[in-house]
């Protein structure tokens, strides 16, 4: 160690043999012997990552000035140590910080040494408030983005706050460096929000990402389980036909068995597996032959001769993959595939079905990626009324860390329930997603680990590319359609699912399920719960619904839209006070919650009407009282023609139209029984009438066209 840092004075230098994570908690399958000590140049932490799903840094002091490595991994150590210092704010009171914190700050301070090497500052006590300044210059000219810029000046603040943990030595001056401002104040990077910092991802890819996600779930998924399966067994030797040939044709040849079994393959039409080889040619897959057979796959290797002049004797061919399970699903009324799974297809296709489960469990229980990756089997629970929840462990908050973290529950919907029993459907770990399906890791910290959150969004762009490159039509359009924006990660399915459950709800996932749905159970699942960011999320989502509805409201009504109705004098009034919003940074919930109170009309836009909800004289709200339900606000499945809370726009009045005409269709067609024609005729005739009255309600119309005349 170096002489002279060595005399700190109220705190004493670590020993080199100081174990680095002495005051962490450590994971039960993580090897003591084997942690890192203060003297290693490179610190591995993975023993401490009670998060699993994420990749625990390594910290390494290497590109650290020598006479500089000690300083700052006394700083480290500290870190590691004790509790998040009050003055750094951000984080729950009493917790530590986490081990990815430290890994940033870690990378940003190697800038700081390096900038004191240059300039031949030995220690960093000899710090000095001119000097912090100048390296703030520094660090705004170098640095490639605002973002950029904060990170660094905060870890100096980091460096500052654990002061009182470090060596004399190690101390930057007592006061708070650069004063009051914050971090992002003093780099220059003050539009940023953390509200505003995950981008929804695109409807159209959404959209399309869940609907192919669901069909591989539910359609090809058990075409592909049962080929893992079959594949399993013929490895492990438990495969009905292998184990024919153990029980029968114990020690006898290959010939025996060949003499048996081909005839019967080419009875059935079968082929031999094969592979292709590096020539390009296809060649008998000797291994997965002997594990039919039963037999040494090295006899198979020796006498494939034998094989293949049997083969041609029987005239069966020699297949260019070696075939697993049958093809039962279907897309679009036909086989989704045109061959069987093959053998060197299985690994790739059980890795895309394991997205699709992913996907659809993270987007419709509104949990967060790494929630998901750390399910084990046996989460699902159901209840006496047949309402699925998936039980798991929180992964934000401060109960969520240490490996003693406390489970809670989430509702969910039943195709996550399906996608639960698929994905331990596909492998006997006790995680629902180990990260190998196939082999086991010989590392006991390694083996009790779940997949990494990178390398699922890594799996989720692939299975994307996958689905565009298999499934999309020659020169047409994407099947899933680029994101145009930003790339896809399962970070960003929260934010996603509140825009569809605000903007949507009644719009129709694939499977039919209905947003509505999905966002009572998914709320459900938070309720009462510390983490409310996902009502937080539906609040924002809920404020610029009614930004965008209230401004095209009042552009439309002041470019001349008509509105008529007994509720149209007070939709007019509404929105002509609202007061014009300039647009502002939301950065606190309680923010969401008064601009929305100031800024809702209150008014809804459904199919061939609005509703300008007032609540005294809704009759939706009426009905659902009645039937015991809770009643919040506007429900158009209850809706009446006569509620007196009803407008008619332009707008509604083409949906009429349209409406109207498919209805006329249904009354007119020879083919439907009398009931049903008179019932479309009599709708069809509501809805004219109601158009008429509509059109003739407009201002300055002298001659009113009626709608009963229409060609």
């Amino acid at each position: 160690m170096n002489p002279i840092i060595a005399a700190a004075h109220d705190v004493a230098w670590p020993h080199p043999a100081t174990i680095v994570l002495r005051r962490r908690a450590l994971h039960p399958a993580a090897d003591a012997e084997k942690l890192s000590r203060f003297g290693d140049r490179v610190w591995f932490t993975s023993a401490a990552d009670v998060d699993n799903h994420r990749h625990a840094p390594s910290l390494n002091f290497t590109g650290f000035p020598a006479a500089l490595q000690d300083p700052f991994k006394a700083f480290a150590l500290a870190v590691l140590d004790h509790e998040r210092p009050a003055s750094l704010l951000a984080g729950s009171p009493g917790a530590q910080t986490s081990l990815s914190t430290l890994g940033g700050w870690i990378i940003e301070l190697r800038a700081l040494a390096g900038w004191m090497h240059e300039r031949g500052i030995e220690h960093i006590r000899d710090l000095t408030a001119d000097d912090l300044e100048l390296y703030r210059t520094h660090i705004i000219a170098v640095a490639p983005s605002g973002g950029r810029r904060a990170d660094h000046l905060h870890a100096v603040r980091a460096l500052w706050a654990y002061r009182d943990h470090l060596p004399a030595q190690c101390r930057l001056p007592p006061a708070r460096p650069w004063g009051q401002d914050t971090a992002r104040q003093l780099a220059g990077h003050t539009e940023w929000s953390r509200y505003n910092k995950i981008v929804r991802i695109a409807p159209a890819t959404m959209e399309a990402l869940l609907a192919w996600s669901l069909r591989f779930l539910e359609d090809f998924g058990p075409d592909i389980r049962d080929a893992l399966h079959e594949q399993r067994t013929l490895m492990n030797g438990t495969h009905p036909t292998s184990q024919y040939y153990r029980e029968h044709f114990y020690a006898r040849s290959l010939r025996k068995r060949l003499e048996h079994y081909l005839p019967r393959l080419a009875a059935s039409e079968g082929a031999l597996p094969g592979q292709v080889g590096q020539d390009g040619t296809v060649e008998l897959a000797c291994g997965q032959l002997a594990r039919i057979l039963a037999c040494d796959a090295g006899s198979v290797y020796r006498q494939a001769d034998l094989v293949a002049e049997l083969a041609r004797r029987h005239q069966i061919p020699i297949a260019p993959d070696a075939p697993l399970g049958t093809v039962t699903g279907q897309l679009n009324k036909m086989p989704w595939r045109d061959r069987p799974i093959g053998l060197s297809e299985i690994d790739w296709l059980v890795k895309a079905l394991r997205v699709a489960v992913f996907v659809t469990i993270c987007y419709l229980s509104g949990m967060r990626p790494g929630e998901v990756l750390r399910l084990r089997r046996g989460c699902l629970r159901q209840d006496g009324r047949g309402q699925y929840t998936v039980t798991g462990l929180p992964g934000k908050g401060p109960e969520h860390q240490g490996v003693e973290a406390v489970e809670r529950s989430w509702a969910v919907v039943s195709v996550v329930a399906t996608a639960v029993t698929m994905a331990e459907s596909l492998t006997d770990s006790p995680m629902l997603f180990p990260p190998d399906l196939r082999r086991r890791s010989p590392r006991a910290l390694t083996r009790s680990r779940p997949l990494r959150s990178g390398e699922m969004n890594a799996d989720l762009g692939v299975f994307i590319e996958w689905i565009n490159d298999t499934f999309a039509f020659p020169g047409a359009a994407p099947a899933i359609p680029p994101d145009p924006d930003h790339k896809i990660h399962a970070a960003r399915f929260r934010r996603t699912l509140a825009y569809f459950v605000v903007r949507r709800p009644g719009g129709l996932i694939a499977a039919a399920l209905q947003y509505g749905h999905v966002r009572s159970k998914v709320t459900l699942g938070y309720a009462g719960e510390a983490d409310t960011s996902w009502l937080d999320d539906l609040a924002l989502e809920r404020l610029e619904l009614v930004i965008d509805q209230a401004d095209d409201d009042l552009t439309r009504l002041r470019r001349g839209e008509h509105v008529s109705g007994p509720s149209a004098d007070e939709y007019r009034r509404r929105l002509q006070h609202l007061a014009p919003f300039a647009g502002r940074v939301v950065d606190k919930a309680r923010n969401v919650e008064r601009l929305l109170k100031n800024t809702d009309p209150d008014i809804h836009h459904g199919q061939g009407m609005t509703c300008v909800f007032q609540v005294e004289t809704a009759l939706c709200r009426a009905e659902r009282l009645a039937a015991g339900l809770p009643a919040n606000g506007p429900d158009q499945s209850q809706c009446r023609t006569s509620c007196t809370n009803l407008a008619y726009t332009d707008r509604d009045a083409e949906q009429m139209r349209e409406q109207r005409d498919r209805l006329a269709e249904a009354a007119g067609d020879p083919l439907s029984p009398a009931p049903l024609r008179d019932r479309a005729r009599a709708q069809a005739d509501q809805l004219t009438a109601q158009i008429n009255r509509h059109q003739t309600g407009r201002p300055g119309l002298h001659e009113t066209k009626s709608e009963d005349n229409e060609p």
